[in-house]
Formats: C-alpha cells, sequence, structure tokens
C-alpha cells in the first residue's frame, strides 16, 4: 500500500503542478517570451531533452516545478566584462554561438571588452573581443547560443524576447494563467465525479445503504426500511433526520422504523466524534464504547498538543475555571455541548496511572466556517438517491465555489485573533501525502475529488498577494499599472529572494510538523 500511495501521492502533484505550468508556458509562448527550461519538480534532474529554445526536464524532488523564461532575472547574460569566451562564426562573421567552456573548439578565443547581448529597440547585438591586444567588434545574430558544456546550451536573451519588453496585458495573462488552470483542472475533475454522483433524496426517509459495522447494521435496519422517528421525534424526511441527529445529547437513541407494512421499535448506540478536541468513542475495530468513557480512538491536536491515546478513561474534563467529573459518554457529549472553544485539560487513566493533558481545541466556530460540527453522530446510514442531469452539471460550480470558500475561511481562521490556529496547524507535503493515503483507500472518485481540492488549494495559494508568488508579481505589475512605470528589476529581484527564502523555511516547519504528527499519529 505504500507504494501505491507513493505513485498516488506523485500522480496527483505531478498533475497539478504539470497544469499550472502548462498555464504559464503556454501564455508565454503566445507572447513570444523565450522560456529556457519547462521543469516538473525542483532539485536535480533526472530526465530532461531538448525542444527548440526548450529545455524539458523531470526533476527529483515531487513538490514545485517552474517555466524559466528569459527577462525574469536581473540580467540575462551569461557574459561579463573581462571574461575569456570563444566564439563560433558564419559565413558573414556573425556569431551564432558563445563558448563559455574550452572543451569547445571556435573559431575565436578572446576577452570580453564590452558587450549588448540585450539590443532594445531592436539595437544590434554586439561583442567587442580582445583578441591578443586586436580589439574586434563582432555581430551577434539574435538566435545566437551559448555553449556551456559540450551537452548544455542556452539561447541568448534579446529585448524582444523577455518577459519585461512584452506588454502588462500579456505579463498579466503568463502570471496569472498558471493559478487559472488550477481551477480549469478542478472545474473538469468535478464534472467527472458530477456524473458518478447521484442526486440524494431528502424528502423521504428511506434508507438506501446501511454501512457493516455500522450502529444501523446492529439494529437489523435494511435497504428500503423508512425511518418513522428518533427519540420520540417524527421523521418525515432526511432534512428532519438530520436535524435531530444534529441535537442529540445522548450516545444511546431509540428509533422507530417501517419495513413493508410492519413498525419495528430499536435502541442503540451511535458513533459520537468530539471534532472540536481530536477523539471519539468508536476504535478502529468498530467497538463504540458508551457506559464508560473510553477513548475509541484520538487524532490531531489530542495527539499533537496533546498525549490522548486510544483507551485512556477520561474522569475528568476542565476549561478554564470549569472541571467536570465525566462517568460515561453522554456526560462528555454534555460537556462539549456547553463548551465550544478554549484549551481544554484531560484528565484520564492509562493503565490505572492518573494523567493529565491539556491543548487548544479547535472551536466549533471554526469548524463551522469551515463546513464541519463540532460534534458529529453517526448511524452508517445514506438517504435514496437518483441520477439528474441538472443536478450533475451543476455540481462542479458547486464544489469549486464551496471548495474556495473553505480555503478563504481557512487562511482567514488563522489572522483570526479569536481563534488559536496558527502556522503549526498547515500541512506541507508530508501532511498530503497522509491524506492522499487516507483518500486512495477510498477509490478513484475520491481521488479525483481530492487532486480538484488540492488544485483549487495550490491556485489559490499562489494568488495570495506575496512576493515570490504568482499574487505577489501580479501585485508588482498592479503598482506598475497605476504608476505607469516598471519597479526596479534590482529591488524586485532582492524582495522576491527575500521571501522566497522565507517561504522555504516555513515549507520546513511545516514538513517538520507534519512528520511529528505523523509520528503521533
Amino acid at each position: 500500500m505504500f507504494l501505491l500511495n507513493l505513485i498516488v501521492f506523485i500522480l496527483v502533484l505531478g498533475v497539478i503542478i504539470l497544469i499550472h505550468e502548462l498555464g504559464h508556458f503556454y501564455f508565454a509562448k503566445r507572447a513570444k517570451i523565450l522560456c529556457h527550461e519547462f521543469a516538473i519538480g525542483m532539485g536535480p534532474v533526472i530526465w530532461q531533452t531538448r525542444r527548440g529554445e526548450t529545455v524539458y526536464s523531470i526533476r527529483s524532488i515531487p513538490i514545485g516545478g517552474f517555466v524559466s523564461m528569459a527577462g525574469e532575472a536581473v540580467s540575462d547574460a551569461l557574459i561579463k566584462k573581462d571574461q575569456v569566451i570563444g566564439v563560433k562564426l558564419n559565413q558573414s562573421g556573425q556569431v551564432t554561438h558563445i563558448h563559455l567552456t574550452d572543451s569547445i573548439p571556435s573559431d575565436m578565443i578572446g576577452v570580453v571588452r564590452a558587450y549588448d547581448l540585450y539590443g532594445k529597440d531592436f539595437d544590434p547585438l554586439y561583442i567587442d573581443l580582445d583578441i591578443g591586444g586586436d580589439i574586434k567588434r563582432l555581430s551577434v545574430l539574435r538566435d545566437a547560443i551559448y555553449r556551456l558544456s559540450e551537452k548544455r546550451e542556452m539561447w541568448i536573451t534579446p529585448n524582444e524576447k523577455s518577459f519585461e519588453s512584452k506588454t502588462l496585458w500579456q505579463r498579466f495573462l503568463v502570471i496569472f494563467a498558471g493559478p487559472f488552470m488550477n481551477f480549469i483542472l478542478a472545474f473538469i475533475l468535478f464534472l467527472i465525479v458530477g456524473f458518478f454522483v447521484l442526486k440524494p433524496n431528502l424528502d423521504s426517509s428511506e434508507i438506501s445503504f446501511v454501512g457493516v459495522g455500522s450502529p444501523a447494521a446492529d439494529l437489523g435496519l435494511q435497504v428500503g426500511d423508512n425511518i418513522i422517528d428518533i427519540n420520540g421525534e417524527p421523521i418525515t424526511s432526511w432534512n428532519d433526520l438530520s436535524s435531530v441527529m444534529r441535537s442529540l445529547t445522548s450516545v444511546n437513541l431509540s428509533l422507530s422504523y417501517a419495513r413493508e407494512d410492519e413498525t419495528f421499535n430499536a435502541s442503540t448506540s451511535v458513533i459520537v466524534i468530539i471534532q472540536t478536541a481530536g477523539f471519539t468513542n468508536v476504535t478502529s475495530d468498530g467497538i463504540r464504547y458508551t457506559d464508560q468513557a473510553i477513548v475509541g480512538q484520538a487524532s490531531g491536536r489530542a495527539t499533537t498538543q496533546g498525549d490522548l491515546q486510544a483507551e485512556d478513561i477520561i474522569t475528568h474534563l476542565s476549561i478554564g475555571d470549569i472541571k467536570v467529573a465525566i462517568d460515561d459518554w453522554d456526560d462528555i457529549i454534555q460537556f462539549f455541548r456547553d463548551n465550544t472553544a478554549g484549551t481544554l485539560t484531560i484528565t484520564y487513566l492509562r493503565e490505572g496511572v492518573e494523567r493529565e493533558t491539556t491543548y487548544d481545541m479547535i472551536s466549533e466556530r471554526a469548524l463551522i466556517k469551515l463546513g464541519y460540527q463540532g460534534l458529529v453522530f453517526q448511524l452508517g446510514i445514506s438517504p435514496t438517491s437518483s441520477f439528474n442531469l441538472g443536478y450533475t452539471l451543476l455540481y462542479p460550480f458547486k464544489e469549486v465555489g464551496s471548495n474556495v470558500s473553505q480555503v478563504l475561511n481557512t487562511l482567514g481562521l488563522l489572522f483570526d485573533r479569536h481563534e488559536n490556529l496558527g502556522l503549526g496547524d498547515l500541512s506541507g507535503p508530508v501532511g498530503i501525502f497522509g491524506l492522499v493515503s487516507q483518500t486512495t483507500r477510498q477509490g478513484f472518485l475520491s481521488i479525483l475529488s481530492f487532486t480538484a481540492f488540492l488544485s483549487i488549494n495550490i491556485g489559490l495559494l499562489n494568488l495570495m498577494p506575496i512576493p515570490a508568488l504568482d499574487g505577489g508579481r501580479l501585485v508588482f505589475l498592479g503598482v506598475e499599472a497605476i504608476t505607469r512605470k516598471p519597479l526596479n528589476r534590482k529591488i524586485e529581484n532582492t524582495i522576491n529572494n527575500i521571501m522566497f527564502f522565507l517561504l522555504i523555511g516555513l515549507f520546513v516547519f511545516v514538513t517538520y510538523n507534519d512528520i511529528i504528527r505523523l509520528i503521533q499519529g
């Protein structure tokens, strides 16, 4: 499974990065910008090939990618004054190749005294070469090539092929196209998934699915049964059922259901997930605890900030001055009904020894903003559904909108002083690998949905107004549009480089936290 998860992880990230970089690349080519390299991945090259002016490469670290465009650096010239170079000339005496290595035979070898390989406004390109004290001015072709080694070549960058020489609108399209393609990818993937997603019939209480080992299965519920009431509350639709389940105050419930012409009454315990605190009453084997306050599974902050584990027996829960004795899961439910945020202290027994752990809850307010609930109660049943073309065609719009909203709300919560979320809650490649591993077990459609969700994440994050990201470059273009004057390239590159190293630091920090979570989880 690890190998399968790794392959899926590389494919998912690879497709998202490929689509993103293709957006940049396509519009750069349309604007006639020289693209030196189109790379998927970062770090050392493991494969590359040249097609025309561009080197296409796959690099060893499957994170990120880039399109190396002419005009992005302060200076694209690879030669400098007083450097020894060799040149190859055509029959007209014009430079076709500039040799930066002495391993390649040259028509002339000399010291560079002056040069212009940029040629603004189509000024002639030239190199003044000092050959034994005799300075020759050599005309350089606008498609001349640097020879860095016997196998490495790079085209020179005259003004008309440079990114900076293009119109504001062309440069905007080149930069914006990357994130935009991420949204296009997400839309297409959600459209594919939409053809397999059936529209739920929420006006009925009929059951179409009963999960194996679920509370509903324990009750003997079957496909085709209709729920009549839960805890005495009448159920006529799935909306009624959802509303009653959300308002439960006990781990136990009673319900009535109809099968054909008969009515049956039954009682069971439900699955309870305390999402604000990160633990549940059900074990990985499906065993549910009710009468004793035993933790079935713990995850998230309960394990990364706290020290809670499965099989711990909770004896007290505390927030601030509030301390409540806990005897069973009904007490746990009531506590988290009354307390939806804050720093939680859990007193528990592990192998007969009393212990205590403290960590910050994720507030119910934050969870609701992200589209989740603080307390989740599950029976393990699903409503009936049917194919509906209108629902299918609207599905990608709805999902893209929902995912965009979720990402923006998540970013907003990171800067919300009322919440205790921070950089430590972010996930990087290791965290994404964990999510991919979970998603792979759920099937191909889940992988497509997750890829779409991740593509939206990457698209939006790239549009953040941070230097070194696409959004930061768009901000610089906005400043240029207002002032009618481009920013100083040295200043812009310095800002981008500083932010790049800060982002690398953040990447290392987030990856470290991911690894700690993986070990503790």
